[in-house]
């Protein structure tokens, strides 16, 4: 570049190093070549729930000069790492690369007309062992109202049915095929184990959870192997309420595609379901009436898409889907109720309890369903 160009860079990236890549990727952006960049800054973006293998997510906007015009730009830059050796294994549910190679392969370029992903500008290996991805920053909102989810359950059941009836499913060896499986045999072994004192807690109810809870565990082998069964669909299985942003144009937009699935009917609906109870986005007092409209929602995008199967099979996925959060859950509850037993006038730690105790009766009642449902 012949000119000074003055970058503010607020983070600890050598981003200075990176303008002819950030040229080319606006260049994807715009489609033009004729611009000019005198400025640019670059922030952190904070995350309270970075993955494992997420280093950070970083901001980057200006404006640019084309044609005697100013215009605005803006662009978000994640950078992804290896972590453990577990997460090397493409089978893994948070398989490392799994997103960058989903990237390369543009496999999201034509996804569906339903259900949309940030155009990706450019995906760049690092001498760090690290991988920037650079992609579209979309404009939009989160869901906060049961209206705005059950759009988005009602998007998600047109997007599946789509692999129902008209799409194949794609058969790269990256894209995950046993999820849930995968995710709850890490869950199971990163939990607290409560079984050394379990039976000295004073809370009743704890302990009765916990008897359903070993009966659950005992069975978890059947039950992820009865997935197999289900008609299988593409899954995103990472649907927290900050991975779903509504456009002004009523488009729903998918981003953080890094768990990446082939998954049973329902099973993504149970994913957002039980995830965006756990972040205290769904109230406490309307888990009962969410988990009952979502469903609808997703059945009735699925009946429109043409697909006429069997809604329970769905609804078993979804059952299954949310009960087995609980591996994680209950015993996450349990250490909570330890620590409330030495400091019971805790208000955050009574809220979290009794809000933990109610997502769990929610994971039992569908733990039950979906025994009533096998047969």
């Amino acid at each position: 570049m012949i000119f000074k160009m003055i970058i503010y860079n607020n983070t600890s990236l050598p981003i200075e190093k990176k303008v002819d890549q950030l040229y080319a990727c606006i260049h994807k952006m715009i489609g033009e070549n004729g611009f000019k960049i005198d400025a640019f800054t670059c922030d952190a973006l904070e995350s309270e729930t970075l993955n494992f293998t997420t280093k950070g997510i970083y901001h980057l906007y200006g404006f640019l000069e084309t044609n005697n015009e100013q215009l605005p730009w803006s662009i978000i830059l994640k950078v992804i790492k290896p972590d453990s050796e577990e997460k090397d294994d493409i089978k893994h549910h948070n398989y490392w690369r799994r997103e960058a190679l989903l990237f390369e392969s543009n496999l999201l370029d034509h996804l569906s007309e339903y259900i949309k992903a940030p155009n990706t500008y450019l995906v760049e290996e690092q001498n760090d062992g690290t991988i920037w991805l650079w992609m579209e920053r979309v404009n939009g909102h989160f869901a906060h109202s049961k209206e705005q989810f059950n759009f988005i359950a009602h998007r998600l059941g047109m997007f599946n049915a789509e692999y129902l009836t008209a799409k194949a499913l794609p058969d790269e060896k990256w894209v995950c095929k046993n999820w849930l499986k995968s995710w709850t045999t890490s869950s199971r072994m990163y939990a607290p184990n409560p079984e050394p004192y379990i039976f000295k807690l004073q809370d009743e109810e704890i302990k009765y959870i916990w008897e359903w809870f070993k009966r659950l565990t005992e069975e978890i082998n059947e039950k992820l192997a009865s997935l197999s069964n289900l008609p299988h669909v593409l899954a995103h299985q990472d649907l927290g309420q900050k991975n779903m942003i509504l456009t002004s144009n009523d488009q729903l937009v998918l981003i953080d595609w890094q768990f990446l699935s082939i998954s049973g009917i329902g099973e993504d609906l149970g994913k957002m379901f039980g995830a965006n109870m756990s972040l205290g986005i769904i109230p406490t007092d309307q888990y009962e009436t969410y988990r009952d409209s979502l469903f609808y929602s997703y059945i009735k995008g699925m009946r429109e898409l043409g697909w006429e199967g069997d809604e329970r099979l769905a609804r078993y996925g979804y059952c299954i889907s949310t009960a087995l959060r609980s591996v994680w859950e209950v015993p996450q509850l349990c250490s909570l109720v330890a620590q409330l037993e030495s400091d019971p006038t805790n208000p955050k730690l009574q809220e979290r309890v009794y809000q933990l105790k109610q997502i769990i009766n929610i994971h039992k009642a569908m733990d039950h369903e979906a025994e009533s449902l096998k047969d």
